[in-house]
């Protein structure tokens, strides 16, 4: 009985970690309200002192960071301010990324 319990506990952990998704795109302040009359691509861009984070694909779609995603991305930033190409690995919820891992390029 025990040896089942194991293996089922391991297939539930191992299907967990499939369900894991990744999105590549761009960092950026998630409090930000971009300037319709600007052009700047960077209007949104991070600085050292944002605390809420969003991710922003490649197709227009923004998702905003979780708490620990927050927290991941800000200890990245702090590494290297010039970097905001980011790929997220975690799980949706609703528009919200739960972040399992954080890849600043």
């Amino acid at each position: 009985m025990k040896q089942i319990m194991k293996v089922g506990i391991i297939v539930l952990a191992t299907a967990a970690l499939g369900l894991a998704e990744n999105w590549t795109g761009k960092l950026i302040d998630a409090n930000c309200k971009p300037d319709p009359n600007s052009s700047s691509q960077n209007s949104c861009a991070p600085t050292p002192s944002t605390k809420v984070f969003a991710i922003q694909t490649a197709d227009g779609k923004v998702f905003r960071l979780d708490n620990a995603g927050n927290t991941k991305a800000a200890a990245a930033l702090k590494q290297d301010p010039t970097k905001t190409s980011v790929t997220v690995s975690g799980s949706l919820d609703g528009q919200m990324v739960k972040v399992d891992s954080i890849d600043l390029q």
